[in-house]
């Protein structure tokens, strides 16, 4: 019984063993694992700026692949520091395995590992916590890869991913780390000091004066022990002594650009797909001129806090390449109250009135625009005075300019440079939103939505919105002859997509002729504002409605800037647009940094005409050829084929009747006969300019002259609402606020009055400015407009009200 006992038992213990020996084998790592290696960016003068890790949730840097022949002073070094007897064993060293456990017997602890290179590479892969079965399973490892793989394998794989401080890993890493040179250029004493690193890192650290006294001793002793075993003569012993180390201080910077830097990140992973061995990659960043943008964005945004604003950001471009100089993401990334890990150079906005040049630039293309669209010129005429729009909901409503006033007619050049809102509806209501839509698309600007109706008029004043860098694109291309130029951000960005031409050249260059022109912007912009300079810049400034956004873009010939304030939560500033909240900024950095841009190009203080244009001297209010009684006239550029023919008629002198005003008839007697120089607007000026209390060309003969003649004509023109309109009726709307404008035009009769008909039954009578409100109700409705006392009736406008 008792044998049979101890047969069981001995049976039990061989089956646990066995299964201990195999649950050990099975923990062992018996290949080399070689982490993808990280991925240093650098800005485009080479200063580190971030760095990507290889793996992921890695937070280790280095594991750059080592030349092709190891180095030799850094092989040397190495093996003499770590495992002078490495080429003696196979991955164990008894001896010195025996020592160490005397050691540590005698001490009571550990002051001797004994571990081979071997060992360290087993203990750097599997990353294992040290202790006795730790080591054992470190030591069967070392062993085993020492076998399958050959000692120069284990030595390459060693000084891979050996720690060097800093969290790099790798001797290849950390000799551009600090040295910033290549592994095989390292002197005596760098080696010797990179050898000695792996055993202290944190305590040999060359960032702080102790460190750095640490480092230098071990070096010097490495470098005596070579001497000694005469891998060092006299004479390059007291050379490496004697030299300076030459640390180089290339830790990445990446606080200065830490949202450029995350977007880097992103490309580097989507480029490691193709090439997982990627260590470096040349940013298109310059981080002399991120810092100097960051510094002038700070500054901008403090004076302009106290109006409600607490962020801001900013891109410069180089607009020969494309390359992204400075991409200030916000003004603090750790700002946490205000959001400013919110990269806003990528964030939706709306562009208030940056893209207005853009439809300004459909409007002058003479290229793509329908026959059947009018031809506008820089000098066209357009309508600043009240008009009626109808919203996709079927309410009507009257937009305004952002200072709640009308010019009157003003050329084209006029409203751009003033950025006026009713002009840009105008031209955007005949050239159509989908032109724009599709420019808008073709430019880069991300989720426009073709479904009709989406942005209505309301696209010209910012309902779509963009990104700062959506914006530097677009303004990129009106910059580059209207063709897209794609934004460069670094030698790994993806294949850029085909350009596309947005506008012809000659119509791009006029719209940044316009841009361009200080006297453009008057009244609105007051002379010697932020958007004037002694060079050539082309300056639009946006605010978004409600004051939820403040822009300026801005170009030259050489660089192009975006500027944008506002609130992570859209929340309103106090009367803080475009101009008082970033201007400043953009002026600023368009001086700090036009200078340097291209030293031996100097800055063009003004610009040239649009290819193939001809110039012609033109009345400042019709646009037509300038006439002798055209008090103000300028010299514009037009586009071939666009020139004015004909002279000016708005300006003309006529016979009056200085009794009364009127136009005086063959009947009047000479001596109440007077020639004077009038101006005649056309219908649509006329109740602008009598509320504005304008002297107008008289329209009828005097009646102190024998009454009627063909001149006393008086027409009415329904102008309010418009034919073809949609409403719609909300029964829960109260009637006094369920009411559409009625609007005439009397052409040849201020005194007369106008009586309003729906459906042919009078609902208002009025005298100038001939408007009233009427209120809705459903049904499809006839309106008309009537004189008083002529047999004068308005073309009828059918609408609908739909319930």
């Amino acid at each position: 019984m008792s044998k049979a006992r101890d047969h069981q038992i001995l049976a039990g213990s061989g089956a646990v063993a066995v299964v201990v020996g195999v649950c050990f084998f099975a923990s062992l790592q018996t290949e080399l694992l070689l982490p993808v290696p990280s991925t240093l960016v650098v800005d485009r003068h080479n200063v580190p700026l971030t760095e990507v890790e290889g793996g992921d949730g890695d937070d280790r840097f280095g594991y750059w692949p080592l030349p092709y022949v190891l180095p030799l002073r850094l092989v040397t070094a190495t093996l003499q520091t770590e495992d002078r007897h490495f080429y003696e064993h196979g991955g164990i060293h008894l001896p010195s395995l025996a020592r160490a456990m005397k050691q540590n017997l005698a001490s009571l602890r550990v002051v001797s590992g004994a571990s081979t290179i071997p060992m360290q590479v087993a203990r750097m892969q599997s990353g294992r916590s040290r202790g006795l079965i730790s080591k054992i399973q470190e030591a069967a490892e070392a062993w085993w890869l020492t076998d399958s793989y050959g000692h120069d394998t284990l030595l390459r794989h060693y000084l891979t991913l050996a720690p060097y401080g800093a969290r790099v890993h790798g001797a290849s890493r950390a000799a551009r780390f600090y040295f910033d040179k290549p592994v095989e250029d390292l002197s005596w004493l760098q080696a010797a000091w990179l050898a000695g690193l792996p055993q202290q890192p944190t305590k040999m650290s060359p960032f702080t004066e102790a460190g750095r006294r640490r480092g230098l001793a071990r070096a010097r002793r490495i470098l005596t022990a070579l001497h000694e075993r005469g891998y060092l003569d006299d004479h390059d012993l007291q050379v490496a002594v004697d030299s300076d180390l030459g640390i180089v201080d290339r830790r990445p910077r990446p606080d200065s650009a830490l949202h450029y830097a995350m977007l880097m990140s992103d490309d580097v992973k989507a480029a490691r797909r193709h090439d997982p061995q990627l260590t470096l990659v040349k940013s298109s960043l310059d981080l002399e001129v991120q810092e100097k943008t960051t510094a002038i964005v700070r500054r901008n945004l403090d004076t302009v806090r106290a109006l409600g604003a607490t962020n801001s950001a900013a891109i410069v471009v180089d607009t020969a390449s494309g390359e992204v100089r400075a991409w200030v993401g916000s003004v603090d990334y750790f700002d946490k109250e205000n959001h400013g890990a919110i990269d806003f150079n990528r964030a939706k906005r709306s562009p208030g009135s940056t893209l207005k040049p853009f439809l300004y630039g459909i409007a002058l293309d003479t290229q793509t625009r329908p026959t059947s669209h009018q031809t506008y010129t820089a000098a066209t005429p357009l309508a600043d005075v009240p008009m009626d729009v109808v919203g996709e909901n079927g309410k009507s409503y009257l937009p305004k300019n952002i200072n709640k006033s009308f010019l009157g007619p003003m050329s084209l050049r006029e409203a751009l440079g003033n950025s006026r809102n009713i002009p840009a509806l105008r031209v955007l209501g005949d050239v159509g939103v989908d032109r724009l839509l599709e420019l808008l698309d073709d430019g880069g600007v991300s989720d426009v939505s073709f479904e009709p109706g989406r942005y209505g008029l309301g696209l010209a004043l910012g309902n779509l919105h963009t990104t700062p860098e959506e914006l530097a694109r677009l303004y990129l291309a009106l910059q580059n002859g209207g063709v897209t130029k794609p934004l460069r951000f670094s030698d790994v960005d993806a294949p850029a997509p085909p350009a596309k031409r947005l506008l012809a050249t000659d119509a791009a260059a006029l719209v940044t002729d316009i841009l361009a022109d200080d006297s453009a912007r008057q009244p609105s912009f007051p002379s010697g504002s932020a958007l004037d300079f002694d060079i050539a810049v082309a300056i639009k400034t946006g605010t978004s409605q409600g004051f939820r956004d403040g822009w300026t873009v801005a170009f030259t010939d050489r660089l192009l800037v975006v500027v944008w304030v506002g609130n992570h939560d859209w929340r309103r500033m106090n009367h803080l647009g475009g101009l008082a909240g970033t201007a400043d900024a953009a002026h600023e950095l368009i001086e700090a940094l036009s200078p340097s841009w291209k030293r031996h190009v100097p800055l063009p203080q003004s610009l040239p005409p649009p290819p193939g244009s001809e110039q012609r001297v033109v009345c400042a209010l019709s646009g037509k050829l300038a006439g002798a009684e055209c008090a103000q006239h300028r010299t514009e550029h037009f586009l071939p084929g666009t020139a004015p023919r004909e002279s000016c008629d708005w300006h003309r002198r006529v016979d009056v009747d200085i009794r009364t005003g009127d136009l005086a008839s063959a009947s009047c007697p000479t001596h109440v006969v007077e020639r004077r120089a009038v101006t005649a607007l056309p219908p649509a000026y006329q109740r602008w300019a009598r509320q504005k209390r304008l002297t107008l060309a008289p329209t009828h003969a005097s009646r102190l002259c024998g009454g009627n003649t063909p001149n006393d004509v008086v027409e009415v023109v329904l102008t309010e609402p418009k034919n073809g309109v949609r409403y719609t009726f909300d029964p829960d709307t109260p009637p006094a606020y369920a009411t559409v404008r009625l609007a005439a035009e009397v052409d040849g009769g201020a005194d007369e009055e106008v009586v309003f008909l729906v459906d042919g039954t009078p609902v208002a009578q009025t005298a100038f400015p001939f408007e009233a409100r009427w209120t809705l109700t459903p049904g499809r409705h006839t309106i008309q407009a009537a004189l008083l006392r002529q047999a004068s009736t308005s073309s009828p406008a059918t609408i609908l009200v739909r319930q």
